[in-house]
């Protein structure tokens, strides 16, 4: 077994090690999964960039499997340089990219289920609470029931009534319906270009480097 695992890091190893950009700040997940991260913000911003004509963009923290820290380094590169596979250990899963038009309802009603974690109702994991981006999410909690009071569309500050339509990009698992987003399987218009997250997020960092993403308040509340 040893000597399969030593193949395979060696077989990997120009690849993992490849540096694809920098950070100026360290990269974490909320150690919870509760609330907003920066690195489920640059991931969210990356989605949202890629497409032209998305409005917002939306993935859970439970997709979200490592923190990239500036030290220390994790394949003898320099400090504040993010290697190909830092961004892999990241986003492991495969998920691919997905875009739907949703109503102002459907995603009211998607947000409500993922902010059930921060609510206190873990029940199936505290994975589906979301990273977003492109909206600012105001919430309450009733007992441990989730109340979106708004959403916000970040473009133009318009507040989405139930009957709008806005534009997202989520993954795959979700728009299926994974992590209880069963909203997200009644958009329309879909598009599935089938961008991996991996590449998507490799591509922004490369581009924005160095990149230095903060919690900035997207979500207000719980």
């Amino acid at each position: 077994m040893k000597a399969i695992v030593d193949q395979a890091n060696g077989d990997t190893a120009v690849l993992r090690n490849q540096v694809i950009g920098t950070q100026t700040v360290d990269l974490k997940r909320d150690p919870n999964r509760l609330k907003e991260s920066n690195i489920g913000n640059l991931v969210a911003d990356a989605m949202r960039a890629k497409y032209a004509g998305v409005d917002a963009a939306v993935t859970n923290s439970g997709g979200l499997r490592q923190d990239i820290l500036i030290t220390p380094p994790s394949a003898g590169e320099a400090a504040g340089q993010i290697t190909w596979g830092e961004v892999f250990a990241v986003l492991p899963f495969g998920n691919r990219t997905v875009i739907e038009t949703l109503t102002g309802a459907q995603l009211k009603a998607g947000l409500e289920n993922g902010y059930k974690p921060p609510c206190g109702d873990v029940a199936g994991g505290t994975g589906r609470t979301p990273q977003i981006s492109g909206i600012k999410v105001t919430v309450h909690c009733n007992g441990t029931v989730p109340v979106v009071d708004s959403i916000v569309r970040v473009s133009d500050g318009h507040v989405l009534t139930a009957t709008d339509t806005i534009r997202i990009v989520t993954n795959d698992f979700m728009y299926t319906g994974g992590d209880g987003y069963t909203a997200f399987q009644g958009g329309t218009n879909v598009l599935q270009p089938g961008d991996a997250l991996l590449d998507v997020t490799i591509e922004y960092i490369a581009a924005h480097s160095p990149v230095a993403p903060t919690v900035e308040g997207r979500t207000v509340g719980p």
